[in-house]
């Protein structure tokens, strides 16, 4: 009984599958997209892309001076406050100079009888009077004092210390009363109008930087200034392996001399490429890069040959074209050949 309750069960089954056909095929047909796998996808257009290398560097001017006095004295009087600001020839800081007005003083002396002696020995040669060794004695010895009055002078005008182009007096490094002497500067005067960054670059990128290229130049503190470079050094160090680039700052800005600096060079400029995030990009067993494409309903793996990497897109140089689209997610779980479904925006 038991047999051919099974046997007829069977038998209607098999009726079942003949008129219904393939379950399988009936689900498939019902839901066609049920085991298919979802991707997203970038369609790829042409734009700018650039490339750049960061360098450190440090803010330099050509324009400060420590100003030493020309002679040890004291000081006795300081004409500007710091952070003022001065022109050049202004008078900054007075030396003593009683030592010196003294030594004038005798020296004047000597002067004046030398001019007296000289112009009662030249009327006398002029009436062919007296001798000519005379007459040279007394002119040489007036000219002897006029020059050594003269470089007395000058001494004495050096002991005040002048600024030696317009700027700011940025350090009075000495006191009314104390000594003056080298090496110990006096003053400092900075000119913060033609400021500049000096960086080292690696020589690897040596006849890639050039004169003229942008740069953008980023310090604590600034915002972001742009420039180019002014120029390129013309020998590599051989302890760093290294080159000097300078780049001009522009004048206003409120960088500061030996204010450290990120320089970012701009080594490639394309007006129009293709590109895509670096995470798109597969690569192989074999160390060949990939991405899938979308051609029809398939994922088709296309290799490509990529360039330098700027802010997380990669340059792609050949394999593909502008409208392919490439799955830009979920590019990991499919395989070449796979059919696939988009996923709804």
């Amino acid at each position: 009984m038991k047999l051919t309750l099974k046997c007829v069960g069977l038998l209607a089954m098999a009726t079942l599958f003949l008129q219904c056909g393939d379950p399988t095929e009936a689900v498939e047909e019902a839901l066609p997209s049920a085991r298919l796998t979802k991707v997203g996808i970038q369609t790829l257009q042409a734009a700018p892309f650039t490339h750049t290398f960061a360098v450190q560097g440090n803010v330099e001017t050509d324009r400060i001076a420590n100003v030493l006095a020309d002679f040890p004295g004291v000081v006795r009087e300081v004409f500007v406050e710091e952070g003022a600001n001065v022109n050049e020839g202004d008078a900054l800081v007075r030396i003593d100079t009683d030592v010196l007005a003294k030594q004038r003083e005798e020296l004047l002396t000597q002067f004046e009888l030398a001019e007296t002696l000289f112009e009662r020995q030249e009327r006398l040669w002029n009436k062919d009077i007296g001798s000519e060794v005379d007459f040279l004695q007394t002119k040489t010895s007036l000219e002897a004092l006029t020059r050594s009055l003269a470089t007395l002078d000058e001494q004495i005008d050096k002991a005040v210390i002048r600024a030696p182009f317009s700027g700011v007096l940025d350090r009075v490094f000495v006191n009314v009363g104390e000594m003056a002497a080298a090496p110990m500067p006096v003053v400092r005067v900075v000119d913060l109008s033609d400021l500049y960054v000096r960086a080292s670059v690696s020589d690897h990128y040596a006849g890639v930087v050039m004169a003229g290229q942008p740069v953008t130049v980023k310090a604590q503190g600034l915002e972001p200034i742009e420039s180019q470079i002014r120029r390129v050094g013309q020998f590599i160090e051989a302890a760093n392996r290294t080159l000097d680039v300078t780049i001009d700052l522009p004048e206003g800005t409120r960088a500061l001399p030996n204010m450290v600096a990120t320089v970012h060079i701009t080594d490639l400029a394309l007006d129009s490429a293709l590109a895509l995030p670096s995470a798109v990009v597969q690569q192989d067993a074999k160390g060949q890069e990939y991405v899938y494409v979308i051609k029809g309903d398939q994922a088709t793996k296309q290799t490509v040959r990529t360039g330098v990497m700027s802010d997380g897109m990669l340059l792609i140089e050949s394999g593909l074209q502008i409208g392919d689209r490439v799955i830009n997610r979920g590019a990991a779980r499919v395989v070449d050949g796979e059919r696939v479904t988009l996923i709804e925006p």
